[in-house]
């Protein structure tokens, strides 16, 4: 048990690293778009290196570094493109952007993953689905909250994402909990009614 929680908080500590060494790039003065850069790669190297080594993805830290992957490139095309309208608007809104990232990588994670957007390893499908279908609806509902206080990061990315890591560790805790009180037989928890299942 210690070996495992040791190992997950390595993997989280490398899947963040993207996004504190673009921050701490970006407070320092550093230009935004080298930052940026530093950070797509960093991201990509993060998304590779998990994928290939198969270590599984925190799904709250996979929407952050694919937004990373994905969002500097898009403002600098739209800058060379010409499209400064939009590149300014992207730059903008990049804040709020990453809960949007967050949200849609958790619709494809909830839809196609076995592990779905709670990204746990041994639920049933009923609680996989209901704790992931939670997850989204808090990140849908940080969407709004995040646009509407841009530039704050604190407000605007700070606390919404917390909320998540904070309610996802809250939703594998019961689960674990409740196969511990099931006398550590995670079917017999499986097997439970619905109704019982829901009562997290």
């Amino acid at each position: 048990m210690a070996g495992s929680r040791q190992r997950e908080w390595t993997t989280s500590v490398l899947e963040s690293a993207p996004s504190l060494i673009f921050l701490a790039l970006w407070r320092s003065g550093v230009d935004v778009a080298f930052a940026g850069w530093i950070g797509a790669a960093l991201a990509a190297t993060v998304l590779i290196g998990f994928r290939h080594f198969r270590v599984p993805y925190n799904p709250i830290l996979l929407g952050i570094n694919a937004h990373q992957v994905v969002f500097t490139p898009l403002v600098v095309a739209s800058f060379e493109l010409g499209a400064v309208g939009l590149g300014r608007t992207l730059f903008a809104s990049a804040e709020g952007s990453v809960l949007v990232a967050v949200f849609a990588v958790g619709c494809g994670l909830t839809a196609f993953s076995p592990r779905g957007f709670i990204g746990a390893d041994g639920l049933a499908a009923p609680a996989r689905r209901a704790y992931s279908l939670v997850l989204l609806a808090v990140a849908a509902t940080a969407i709004p909250w995040s646009f509407a206080h841009l530039g704050q990061t604190l407000l605007s990315v700070a606390l919404p994402l917390m909320a998540l890591f904070g309610l996802r560790r809250l939703l594998i805790a019961r689960w674990q909990d409740r196969v511990e009180r099931a006398g550590g037989d995670s079917l017999a928890v499986a097997a439970m009614p619905a109704g019982e299942l829901d009562k997290v």
